[in-house]
């Protein structure tokens, strides 16, 4: 498996998570188990948004063959 198909993976667990939280914050009426919730969900979002980032430079990564032989501009 391929490290950009790990973090896609991980990524959607962690979507879920978010969404959990996110569904149960409107029905929680304990203020400290809200303000937990809300931390949780907030540490998921920070994560979200590390692992699309690091997907993101991984697919636009070049393969090795264009350092090789990079393309020149015709003019």
């Amino acid at each position: 498996m391929k490290e950009v198909d790990m973090l896609k993976d991980i990524l959607q667990s962690r979507i879920s998570n978010q969404i959990f939280y996110n569904h149960n914050l409107i029905h929680i009426r304990n203020p400290e188990v809200r303000q937990l919730f809300s931390e949780l969900r907030d540490d998921e979002m920070r994560a979200i948004e590390k692992l699309q980032q690091k997907v993101q430079r991984l697919e636009n990564k070049p393969y090795i063959i264009s350092k090789m032989f990079p393309i020149k501009s015709r003019r």
